[in-house]
């Protein structure tokens, strides 16, 4: 199992954790890990530390880039930065209210501007 489908299948189980330095904290409800889950987190500890601090970094990053709206490569779609996850997202202009569509406007003439 790949560390990324462990954290995934763990997450599931609303268990949460923490990394501070080497030190993997691990926050489970009782009787949700078993003996089994245990051995596998000690196993790849070292392998979710450093996933751990990559998605860290990563929604760092994402944080300061904030919120974006622009049109999308996607004729008639407007494209959506999402601050929380890093995850971009694409809708139809159509389906988007007003605001939203002039922000993207916007965000196209200011980057036609700078060029």
């Amino acid at each position: 199992m790949s560390v990324q489908a462990l954290l995934e299948d763990l997450r599931t189980r609303d268990v949460h954790f923490h990394v501070d330095g080497l030190t993997l904290r691990v926050d489970a409800p009782t009787g949700i890990l078993n003996d089994e889950d245990r051995r596998t987190l000690q196993d790849n500890k070292r392998a979710l530390i450093r996933h751990l601090e990559r998605e860290r970094l990563k929604l760092e990053k994402t944080d300061q880039r904030g919120l974006v709206i622009k049109w999308s490569r996607e004729p008639g779609y407007i494209a959506l930065h999402d601050p929380t996850t890093g995850e971009w997202h694409e809708i139809r202009a159509s389906e988007c209210s007003p605001s939203i569509v002039e922000s993207a406007k916007a965000h196209h003439r200011r980057a036609r501007d700078h060029t």
